[in-house]
């Protein structure tokens, strides 16, 4: 184990631990303060975050792409304070279900389970959370580079009734859980590089992971798309789009694209809608050649 890794663990152990002995709503305010403090002053990924926007919301002014941007630090502040100081039962009682259970239960009631597709908005972990109370759920990850994390990170999986697998080893077990009539969460919103197919996101080509599509097709599992957001109250919400079926699609490439692209349309919604929630500091088209989205974002005044 690196010993830098123990190191950089630790540090965000004390951090927690100090936070956790304040009263939650103070550590909440503390922690969404830190993400903008990030964002405006030590300007933390700050060029991947305007530049993006920038591109996105090309008719926007810097003034209020620079507000934005913001809200986006404001915003993971706030859910790094949910999911590591917060009461997760309360908040998972206190989740708004939009429309109801009853898309995701009829999808369910045809035997071949269902995948979830969601994204890096709003309180994601906290989604999650919420449809391990209720389903039989598998969550496939991404490994954390700091391995002390990772396991911290997989242990408050377990408490919270979430099954993971690496993404680098999940379709044995997806296939598996799917067959079993269970609830299967993918990530789809990261740039794929050169595993991925092209389709528009956000009105750009980006690289996307084609296994949400594939798998669909393949098992004939609805698609569902899901998203768990903060309202303008402060509470969430787990916003539950009619589920997407594979009909008519076949495995060959091209229908792999399309029905990969409708997907990907259905997911954009919900950024589109809270915009502030959105996962700002990936860089979501870095697969693309060039620098136009930062030059672009440098040359506006």
């Amino acid at each position: 184990m690196d010993i830098r890794d123990q190191m950089e663990f630790w540090a965000f152990r004390s951090l927690i631990g100090g936070l956790r002995c304040l009263p939650y709503a103070r550590a909440r305010h503390l922690v969404s303060g830190m993400g903008v403090f990030a964002g405006r002053v030590l300007r933390i990924r700050r060029s991947v975050v305007t530049s993006q926007l920038a591109t996105i919301y090309p008719n926007e002014t810097r003034k209020s792409l620079d507000s934005l941007a913001d809200l986006v630090y404001h915003h993971l502040g706030l859910t790094v304070a949910e999911i590591f100081c917060g009461d997760p039962q309360a908040l998972i009682e206190a989740v708004r279900i939009d429309p109801g259970w009853d898309e995701v239960d009829q999808a369910l009631a045809h035997g071949r389970g269902a995948i979830v597709a969601t994204g890096h908005i709003g309180n994601f972990e906290l989604g999650g959370a919420t449809l391990a109370r209720r389903y039989h759920l598998l969550d496939v990850v991404k490994t954390q580079r700091n391995v002390p994390f990772d396991r911290y990170i997989e242990a408050m999986h377990q408490r919270l009734g979430i099954e993971t697998v690496p993404m680098q080893h999940s379709a044995p077990r997806v296939l598996r859980h799917l067959q079993t009539g269970g609830l299967v969460s993918l990530l789809m919103d990261q740039d794929a590089g050169d595993r991925g197919l092209t389709v528009p996101f956000l009105g750009q080509p980006a690289a996307t992971w084609p296994g949400i599509a594939r798998i669909s097709i393949r098992t004939g599992c609805p698609v569902i798309p899901m998203a768990l957001v903060r309202n303008s109250a402060g509470g969430h919400e787990l916003k539950i789009s009619s589920p997407l079926w594979p009909n008519g699609f076949s495995e060959h490439s091209e229908d792999v694209r399309c029905y990969l692209k409708k997907i990907s349309a259905a997911m954009e919604v919900f950024i589109r809608d809270y915009p502030e929630q959105w996962f700002w500091v990936h860089r979501r088209w870095k697969s693309r050649k060039g620098g136009h989205e930062i030059q672009q974002w440098k040359d506006r005044g």
